[in-house]
């Protein structure tokens, strides 16, 4: 059993010498498993607002368009209203009597005019004849020109005509208006898809970040789980030494106290027959007796 004892008191020691590794490295991991759950809870945090952020964009957006739907149906209604108006005007010029340019006289002349130009950039011509179609050209721009000058003057002074060109000038202006409200909420939404787009990106980076911080979690989280194991296994398999090792010390104990009552027993049996016999005793001898239950 002597010999038992120090191979039992060594395994002892390189138990607990595991217990303490296996603490260190367990509270290690839990550490840096705890690390990776405060990284990945910030990034779900960040991304929750990213989220957000992105949502109250397309929201933002989808009101938009709906805004520029409705402005480009006005503005497709006064767009029409316009178009009734120039009808209503060209029939007004073409029913138009001049007082001071004859309407076929004008046409005559536009005839002409193609007729020349078309006979200057097709037909072969020597210098002279070059020359006189330019003149005959020029002169009739000039006509053609000055009758139109006096025929517009004399529309614009056309009561008809006054009414429906102002018309024409105001819904114009009700026309340009809705397109200059369309091309800016047009640039807005643009600038929004753009920022859409980025924002969306950036949440899926941001959530695969975050994913992959989970994952370390776990990694790092069982592998803690699996050193607290081995530390329970560990310090069970000491307890369990440590418990064998306190059996046998009482059990040496319990022989070694026999063993002292034995001695005891045979040395009070000795002084108790010198006791009988006379002989004088010391007074350690008679505690011997006493103890031994002689006395």
């Amino acid at each position: 059993m002597s010999d038992v004892l120090p191979e039992l008191e060594q395994k002892r020691e390189i138990l607990r010498d595991l217990v303490e590794s296996h603490i260190k490295r367990r509270d290690e991991l839990s550490q840096e498993a705890h690390h990776y759950a405060e990284e990945r809870d910030k990034l779900n945090q960040k991304s929750k607002s990213m989220r957000e952020a992105v949502m109250k964009k397309i929201d933002e957006k989808g009101k938009l368009i709906e805004n520029i739907q409705k402005l480009r149906n006005e503005k497709e209604e006064h767009f029409a209203e316009l178009s009734e108006l120039r009808k209503e005007l060209r029939k007004y010029r073409d029913a138009f009597k001049s007082q001071g340019a004859d309407p076929s006289e004008l046409k005559r002349k536009e005839r002409e005019l193609q007729r020349l130009e078309k006979m200057q950039q097709t037909t072969p011509l020597n210098k002279d004849e070059e020359k006189r179609v330019v003149l005959d050209i020029r002169k009739l721009s000039n006509d053609i020109r000055k009758t139109k000058d006096v025929v517009e003057k004399e529309l614009k002074e056309n009561e008809n005509v006054k009414v429906v060109s102002e018309k024409i000038s105001e819904k114009r202006k009700v026309v340009d208006e809705f397109k200059r409200q369309i091309d800016g909420i047009s640039k807005n939404i643009n600038v929004l898809g753009e920022e859409i787009n980025k924002g969306l990106q950036e949440l899926d980076q941001t959530r695969k970040e975050a994913d992959d911080f989970h994952e370390k979690f776990i990694e790092f989280n069982k592998a803690s789980e699996r050193e607290h194991e081995e530390f329970i296994k560990a310090k069970t398999d000491m307890r369990d030494i440590e418990k064998m090792m306190g059996g046998m010390a009482a059990k040496t104990k319990a022989t070694r106290r026999k063993e002292r009552e034995g001695e005891l027993q045979s040395k009070a049996n000795v002084l108790f027959d010198k006791f009988k016999n006379g002989e004088q005793l010391t007074t350690e001898d008679l505690l011997i007796l006493q103890k031994a239950g002689f006395l």
